[in-house]
């Protein structure tokens, strides 16, 4: 029998890999002082792992859905991790309002500046690998059952 997908779980997961993903790409950069924007990629293969892994080893539109728009939210997390940053000289506010109004009036205003070109060519990258991986996981997951399913004589 098999499992459903639980889709809350999905998310979660999803949720905690692209923060993890935010974090890790803030820290690089903070500690180098340059954005690796391969990093923006690696938040699309974290999140698609983890939703790979939290819908019992199945893929459907709507999970990797799920790792597309978290693998966003990591990138902008991200972005804003690294932005806070600099802004305060530290993490002293990074959950001040006026330091999270500052960064959206920021994007509105100078997109152009907050996502370069190569930003944004990273990001398509971990979009596609958001979308693509848990699928392709799951397809390779299924082609092995098949091929160790006997039939029985």
């Amino acid at each position: 029998m098999e499992r459903r997908i639980n889709y809350v779980l999905c998310i979660l997961g999803a949720l905690v890999a692209a923060i993890i993903g935010g974090f890790i790409w803030a820290g690089i950069a903070i500690t180098t002082n340059y954005e690796l924007g391969i990093i923006a990629w690696l938040i699309g293969g974290l999140t698609g792992f983890a939703v790979f892994f939290t819908s019992n080893k199945r893929a459907s539109a709507a999970t990797q859905l799920i790792a597309v728009i978290a693998s966003l939210i990591g990138i902008i997390l991200g972005k804003y991790f690294i932005f806070s940053y600099f802004l305060m000289d530290g993490f002293s506010g990074i959950a001040d309002g006026e330091v999270i109004r500052f960064f959206i009036e920021a994007m509105q205003s100078n997109f152009s500046d907050m996502f370069g070109a190569m930003d944004i060519v990273f990001a398509v990258l971990a979009i596609l690998t958001a979308w693509q991986l848990p699928r392709n996981m799951a397809a390779k997951r299924q082609a092995a059952e098949n091929s160790q399913t006997v039939p029985a004589e």
